[in-house]
C-alpha cells in the first residue's frame, strides 16, 4: 500500500536529523536521501510514501538506544499536523480537539489515512484506536501513537491526566519499561490494533489558545479539503489501495494475481479489467510498482535474493532480478551496496 505523507512529517524528521547530527544519506542510500531533500524543497512537485519514510526512521532508529517514535514525538510541534494541528490548539477543550481529530483524521495524509481511527467512549474511559493491518508500518504506527499522546499533552492547560493504558499491536523492539516510562502507564500488547486509553476526566481539561471563531474559520477550511478529497484522483487511489491489499493476500496464498482480485471483488476478470480503465489504471502496473516497493522493503531488511523472489511470487531469483533492474536501472546487489 502507498501512503503519501504530509509535509509536517519530514520536516519533523529532518528537525531531529539535524539537531542531533546524524547523517542519514550513507545508511538509506543516495537515491533514497536525495529524494527526501527533494520532498523537502519542492513538495508541490515531490512526495514521500510511507515506505519510504519507515525506512529514514529506521536508519535514525540506529542512532538512539530508545524507539526513534518518541524523540520525534519530543521534538514536534502543532505546526507539523497542518491544519488538524491548528484545530486541535484552538478547540475549547480536549473533547472538541479529540471530535475534529476524528471528523478529519483523514487530513494527516495526503489520498487516504492509514488506519482508520475508532474512538469508544465508555462511562468513565475514552479509548482513541486503528487497526495495525501492516507489519511493516510499525515504526509509523508506533510515531503516530507517541504524537497523539504529545498532541494531547501540549494544548491543554494544566498537567495531563496519564493515560489508564496503551496498546501495542506488535511486540516492540525495545523493553516495555521504557513505553511505560515515556507513556507513564500500564503497556498491553494486542495483535493487530494500537489503542490510547484516558479517562473521561481529560475531556474537560481546557486548551491553552481556545479560539472558537478561528476554530470554526478553520473547521470550514477542513471540511473543504475533504470535499477536495472525493476527486477523481482520490477515487482512483482508493480504487488502486484496494487492489494492492488484496495482491498481498493473493501472494501470500501463491494464488494467480488477477484472477483471485476479481475473485475477491466478486466480479469476472473482465469487468476488474473494465473497472481498471475507468479509473485510468493498469493490473500489471500496479503488481509492478508494489514489487518494487516491497522489494527494496526487503532489501533494506536484509532479506535474500531467494526469499524476496518467493516473496513476490517470481519463479526464481534471476526472474527478480531482471524485474529489479528494469525498474531501477540497479541489479539488486548493487541496490544494497549504493
Amino acid at each position: 500500500m502507498s501512503v503519501k505523507l504530509i509535509i509536517g512529517y519530514l520536516h519533523l524528521l529532518n528537525r531531529v536529523v539535524q539537531h542531533e547530527h546524524i547523517s542519514l544519506s550513507e545508511r538509506v542510500g543516495v537515491e533514497l536521501w536525495q529524494h527526501f531533500q527533494n520532498c523537502l524543497s519542492k513538495p508541490t512537485e515531490h512526495e514521500l510514501n510511507a515506505e519510504q519514510y519507515v525506512l529514514l526512521l529506521r536508519a535514525t532508529q540506529d542512532y538512539f538506544t530508545r524507539p526513534v517514535a518518541f524523540v520525534l514525538a519530543e521534538y514536534a510541534t502543532l505546526q507539523d499536523f497542518g491544519l488538524m494541528g491548528y484545530l486541535a490548539s484552538t478547540s475549547l477543550d480536549l473533547q472538541q480537539a479529540l471530535e475534529l481529530l476524528q471528523q478529519y483524521y483523514p487530513l494527516l495524509f495526503k489520498q487516504t489515512n492509514l488506519e482508520q481511527l475508532v474512538f469508544n467512549q465508555f462511562s468513565d474511559e475514552i479509548q482513541i484506536a486503528w487497526g495495525a493491518t501492516y507489519p511493516e508500518y510499525q515504526e509509523l504506527y508506533e510515531l503516530n501513537l507517541a504524537l497523539l499522546f504529545k498532541i494531547a499533552q501540549s494544548i491543554v492547560q494544566d498537567t495531563l491526566v496519564p493515560p489508564q493504558y496503551v496498546q501495542l499491536g506488535y511486540m516492540p523492539h525495545y523493553a516495555l519499561y521504557q513505553y511505560e516510562r515515556f507513556y507513564g502507564c500500564q503497556i498491553v500488547i494486542k495483535a493487530g490494533q494500537y489503542a490510547i486509553c484516558f479517562p473521561t476526566k481529560i475531556l474537560t481539561a481546557k486548551s491553552i489558545a481556545a479560539d472558537q471563531q478561528l476554530n470554526q474559520v478553520l473547521s470550514s477550511q477542513a471540511q473543504q479539503s475533504l470535499k477536495e478529497t472525493a476527486s477523481f484522483e482520490w477515487q482512483q487511489q482508493q480504487f488502486k489501495q484496494k487492489i494492492v491489499r488484496l495482491l498481498e493476500l493473493g501472494l501470500n496464498h501463491s494464488e494467480r494475481l488477477q484472477g483471485f482480485v476479481a475473485q475477491q471483488l466478486h466480479c469476472s476478470e473482465r469487468t476488474l479489467q473494465r473497472d481498471l480503465k475507468q479509473y485510468d489504471l493498469n493490473f500489471q502496473e500496479i503488481l509492478d510498482e508494489y514489487r518494487m516497493q516491497k522489494s527494496m522493503l526487503y532489501l533494506q531488511q536484509g532479506k535474500s535474493l531467494v526469499e524476496i523472489a518467493e516473496r513476490l511470487d517470481y519463479a526464481d531469483q534471476s526472474a527478480f532480478g531482471r524485474a529489479f533492474k528494469r525498474w531501477t536501472g540497479q541489479t539488486p546487489r548493487q541496490y544494497k551496496e549504493s
